[in-house]
């Protein structure tokens, strides 16, 4: 305390705050989002439906286009494969992230899928096995779209491979140096 000379009591002037630290904590705490209601297409039934929809629609379709049965069950066959694909990615947990998957899927497709379909051409045309099948142009186009579909299909599933992953992606229980 201060006196002044007219016997009045001051009070000690006031010092300047001291600057707080900048400390931040270490420790970060992860805000929960709340839970959304899952969409639709994460329901099995739906893609049975959709499934359904699709192969009446388009058998309708076939035989008004005036194809032969055949033509329209590998038509059938390519829709209903291709909403299974789709609905199997869409239905299952991954582990990996969207790019990744998506990799597989592609490669699946691209390498595996082409490449087995190629095999079975020239197997096909060199030995004329099934060329009466593949003289009809109809069925090079769907069988074609069958195999990426497999190909796909195969991709996803070894991209859910433990080993397949620690091969191709690092991990922090398999570093690579």
């Amino acid at each position: 305390m201060l006196i002044n000379p007219f016997n009045e009591t001051l009070s000690m002037p006031k010092s300047k705050p001291k600057a707080q630290s900048k400390v931040k904590s270490q420790i970060k705490t992860k805000q929960k989002t709340p839970l959304s209601t899952p969409g639709i297409t994460t329901k099995k039934w739906y893609w049975v439906m959709l499934t359904v929809v699709m192969v009446a629609v388009f058998s309708v379709v076939g035989y008004i286009s005036n194809l032969d049965l055949i033509e329209i069950a590998v038509l059938m066959f390519v829709i209903a494969i291709l909403i299974g694909l789709i609905g199997y990615v869409r239905i299952t947990p991954s582990n990996l992230p969207a790019t990744k998957r998506a990799t597989f899927l592609f490669v699946g497709a691209s390498v595996i899928g082409f490449g087995i379909w190629a095999a079975i051409m020239l197997v096909a045309i060199n030995t004329e096995l099934i060329a009466s099948i593949f003289s009809n142009p109809f069925f090079v186009i769907p069988s074609f779209i069958i195999f990426l579909i497999v190909g796909a299909f195969i991709g996803e599933l070894l991209g859910k491979n433990r080993r397949v992953q620690a091969l191709l992606f690092k991990t922090e229980s398999n570093p690579k140096s």
